[in-house]
């Protein structure tokens, strides 16, 4: 578990906040997980054969900890820790400043810039 938590879950969690996180990255993270936490721990043997570790398994060994919920705790604290600094730091003004403008998503049309 050592060997997850120093390298594996920093290096997918650096990776991932670049990422757009919808239920398809989320559960493409969880995917990876499951595979490296089978890597790690490994086949267990029982009645004379090899068996590969159930997700229940999985998730019992891990205490229920995944890079998933560990990222959303670590956004959560972020948030908190924005939403407590003081009004005249850069941080905490580009967190509450309101957006002006409206320009629309995507490439300009026909009628746009670009021809």
């Amino acid at each position: 578990m050592l060997l997850y938590k120093t390298l594996i879950r920093p290096v997918v969690s650096f990776v991932a906040e670049a990422w757009t996180v919808t239920k398809r990255v989320e559960q493409a993270v969880l995917d990876f997980e499951r595979k490296m936490f089978r890597r790690i721990y490994g086949s267990k043997y029982g009645k004379g054969e090899w068996k590969s570790r159930t997700n229940r398994e999985l998730e019992y060994m891990s205490k229920g900890e995944n890079v998933v919920k560990w990222k959303k705790r670590a956004k959560n604290k972020l948030v908190g820790q924005l939403e407590r600094m003081e009004g005249d730091r850069t941080h905490e003004e580009i967190f509450t400043e309101e957006l002006e403008g409206s320009r629309r998503r995507g490439r300009p049309g026909e009628n746009g810039k670009w021809k």
